[in-house]
């Protein structure tokens, strides 16, 4: 499972990649699992992800 979080700072677009191990089979529960995952790390972490 791979998620970006991108947000623009000063005119320049930075990116932060989420690789995990977890395999799920279905599109739409890995983009569910994706999204809470990338809201948690950006709840957690803020402005220190980029």
């Amino acid at each position: 499972m791979c998620a970006v979080i991108e947000k623009e700072i000063g005119g320049e677009v930075k990116t932060h990649r989420l690789i995990r191990a977890d395999t799920i089979a279905d599109i739409e529960q890995c983009r569910e699992a994706s999204i809470a995952k990338a809201k948690q790390m950006i709840d957690q972490m803020g402005e220190r992800l980029f």
